[in-house]
């Protein structure tokens, strides 16, 4: 049973210097004991000439972390202080903590962390562990749950920082005889395994793949895990829970309506294929940066909005085509002597003249949004246009990828440049909807989901309301 306090002392060793710490679950202080003092001032002076000190620039942890043992229980606390700052007051140094794990202090190696949120348990349904066991005429009901195993999705693969992980899906079930708390309570979680480590700043790495996946299958930011379950491994082979990884300012806001509507991928579409997703997530392959903060959010469009989804689907498509847009052999051709005849001019010119020739040759094989959306087009047909027809009949128009890619070719190029004397163009804020399908669906087919579940995905987590 874990034990929590509101407040936490004990002691740290930086710098081969002993402090008393006080943590207040929101800001570390560290204590230097008097002898220490003008060791620890130091840190925050120049030294001009010997015995002479001025004030120097702001001082940071130098550590990814600091460990600790608490006073109160005995356990290892560790801070997670990746370039914070230490104000100093006095004998005092305040540090700022981004998280913070509590752990036995006899368990020195780690290798799983679980994840548990309300975004996990709409993902992978904790209902599936609940089986309708018989109905009684006389009104009883019987409902049983099934086996741990039978609820454990299959394990998937990736790579963070060059360390294998994998990952899965499982039910956990905890009962109560309390009564304030239901008799049975059902939360899905989702495991990292790795190697066993003691390496407390791949753990905390863990966690921000961990989010920006479910941000991923949500399409918004604001989904947050709190708390993640650090387990080891016993010489029986059974996961021992070992430590609490706790994160502060953790901003998440469930958004239960949004939740309950189906707006989030659910992992059945996505099986067997976590792993890809995931190991580009971990290695910033996957553009992201589109994604709203909320739901809310996602239904407001601005400029850095709108420039941030185009640029999304530019990424995307050079993903799924490093090689640009596919052409015909006598427009390479054409490309090739216009290249040769450019190389020529900017071997015969200097200054600022070759410089414009330098940047015409760069121009020839670049590839036009309008180009790359009317190659979607034709290549996505069969995956996107149902849902593409359907957003442009219900506002009175016609899907035309063409027109499409023209639109918002221009009317980006208005908001990057800053041509706020530009009129805006109407349909461009329709065809960055449609976008915004296209680029999950250009995501997930990159990773090989079957068409059916990408349209599944689509009509879902879009709220399209397709009959498929």
């Amino acid at each position: 049973m874990r034990t929590e306090f509101n407040l936490y002392t004990g002691k740290i060793t930086y710098k081969n210097i002993e402090f008393d710490f006080v943590f207040n679950k929101s800001e570390l202080r560290l204590i230097t004991p008097d002898e220490k003092i003008g060791e620890t001032r130091r840190w925050f002076m120049n030294e001009l000439r010997p015995g002479a000190y001025t004030f120097g620039g702001p001082v940071y942890i130098e550590d990814s972390y600091l460990i600790g043992v608490i006073n109160e229980t005995g356990q290892t606390i560790i801070f997670f202080t990746p370039h914070s700052r230490i104000v100093c007051y006095n004998h005092i140094l305040t540090v700022s903590v981004e998280s913070y794990m509590i752990n036995r202090s006899d368990v020195e190696y780690i290798d799983r962390i679980g994840f548990r949120s309300e975004e996990i348990d709409y993902i992978y349904s904790s209902r599936q562990a609940l089986c309708l066991s018989s109905w009684g005429d006389d009104g009883t009901v019987s409902i049983k749950t099934t086996k741990c195993d039978v609820n454990k999705s299959e394990r998937q693969t990736f790579e963070v920082d060059g360390k294998s992980v994998s990952v899965y899906f499982n039910i956990m079930r905890t009962t109560y005889f309390s009564e304030n708390k239901p008799p049975l309570e059902l939360h899905s979680t989702m495991y990292f395994e790795f190697e066993k480590t003691n390496d407390y700043s791949f753990v905390r790495r863990l966690w921000f793949v961990a989010k920006s996946f479910i941000q991923y299958l949500c399409y918004r930011e604001n989904v947050g895990i709190p708390e993640a379950e650090i387990s080891t491994k016993s010489e029986k082979g059974k996961e021992l829970f070992v430590a609490t990884l706790y994160t502060l300012n953790e901003t998440s806001t469930v958004e239960p309506n949004t939740l309950s509507k189906g707006r989030y991928i659910k992992q059945q579409y996505i099986s067997g294929f976590e792993g890809k997703i995931l190991d580009d997530i971990a290695s910033d392959k996957l553009y992201q940066r589109h994604i709203p903060l909320s739901y809310e959010q996602g239904c407001a469009i601005d400029a850095a909005r709108f420039v941030m989804i185009t640029a999304a689907f530019e990424w995307e498509f050079k993903r799924s085509y490093p090689n640009g847009v596919p052409k015909k052999e006598s427009t390479i051709e054409a490309e090739k002597c216009a290249a040769v005849e450019l190389e020529k001019l900017i071997k015969n010119s200097s200054g600022k003249l070759k410089k414009k020739y330098q940047f015409l040759k760069r121009l020839i094989k670049s590839d036009s949004l309008q180009s790359e959306i009317e190659q979607i087009g034709k290549d996505y047909s069969s995956i996107i246009d149902i849902f593409g027809n359907q957003l442009y009949s219900i506002n009175g128009e016609e899907l035309k990828y063409s027109e499409m890619g023209k639109r918002l070719g221009d009317q980006r190029n208005h908001f990057a440049h800053g041509d706020l004397d530009k009129e805006f163009i109407g349909n461009s804020l329709l065809d960055l909807i449609f976008l915004e399908y296209i680029i999950y669906a250009m995501q997930l087919k990159y990773y090989g989901i079957p068409d059916d579940n990408i349209k599944k995905i689509i009509n879902e987590l879009f709220n399209c309301s397709i009959l498929l």
